[in-house]
């Protein structure tokens, strides 16, 4: 009996391992061929041939995959420091028993519930440099001489790119350090205030420590969705202008679909993917001195 259940469990996993190789493995590999060969989509009835690791020498001297790179961090680093301070805020906030704190906890979520489409098209709404909300207000107010243009500054366009990503992600910050709180057990907090522990100390020295295993968690991953943002970026201001707001999957879109260089395309996802492990590799180190501690 027990031997056929479990011939009928993996007679079940069939399907979804082959749906899972498809999906997730092909698409991996194919890149991997595409990167090694000089494949252009817009080139009918070329002749694909290898060209070994010219792709990916080609990146260092690409002028357009350094600032890509540097626009990815900066965004990926700064996106997930300011949603971790805010979503830690609200967190410690709305972990207090406090009046309405249900209602409080389901508006935070909004902006993480919206649809990427919709707040983008709001944000592109909102900022529009000449019937935008805020300019409006800021000139009645006589605080600008101007026009603040956020999306064809290339400054402002970088800064405005940011701020909507932090927008869209803290709620998700917010909601995962607040479950890492509720786990810390109340007696730890009465223990130090019998001690004589300020509000400061507690925070530094107890909810902290209790919640770095969430954080590493929450960050990580923030880290690996800004860095491979393409949505927000593209939706907001395609690249632009003059390819100030360039990303690496917004720079790969560009060179596959625009320019029909599919190897080339292939090499930059792959260096991504090379740059992503790397800073998992270090998660991994991180999470592991912690344990041997």
């Amino acid at each position: 009996m027990e031997k056929n259940r479990r011939r009928f469990g993996l007679k079940m996993l069939v399907m979804p391992t082959i749906i899972l190789l498809l999906v997730s493995f092909y698409p991996l590999f194919n890149s991997i061929y595409l990167s090694v060969t000089n494949t252009n989509i817009l080139k009918k009835g070329q002749t694909v041939r290898f060209t070994g690791a010219a792709n990916f020498i080609k990146l260092f001297s690409d002028r357009t995959m350094g600032p890509s790179l540097v626009y990815s961090l900066e965004y990926a680093f700064i996106c997930v420091a300011a949603s971790y301070v805010l979503g830690l805020f609200l967190a410690v906030l709305l972990n207090q028993k406090i009046k309405g704190r249900a209602l409080f906890r389901g508006l935070i979520l909004i902006p993480w519930a919206i649809p990427t489409v919709v707040a983008t098209a709001n944000w592109l709404w909102i900022l529009n440099d000449q019937s935008g909300i805020v300019n409006v207000i800021l000139q009645r107010l006589h605080l600008t001489d101007g026009p603040i243009l956020f999306f064809a500054d290339q400054r402002m366009a970088r800064i405005t790119c940011i701020v909507v990503g932090t927008w869209k992600s803290y709620p998700f910050m917010c909601m995962s350090l607040l479950a890492g709180l509720q786990g810390v057990p109340e007696d730890v907090y009465e223990s130090a205030r019998m001690d004589g522990a300020t509000g400061i100390k507690t925070f530094f020295y107890i909810t902290l420590p209790m919640i770095r295993n969430v954080s590493m968690v929450v960050v990580t991953l923030m880290f690996i969705w800004g860095f491979n943002n393409f949505d927000i970026i593209y939706l907001l201001t395609q690249g632009g202008p003059l390819e100030a707001t360039f990303t690496l999957p917004i720079y790969t879109y560009n060179t596959a679909f625009y320019r029909g260089q599919m190897g080339y395309a292939s090499a930059i996802s792959m260096m991504t993917l090379v740059i992503l492990l790397f800073f998992c590799a270090v998660y991994m180190k991180m999470q592991k001195r912690k344990d041997d501690v």
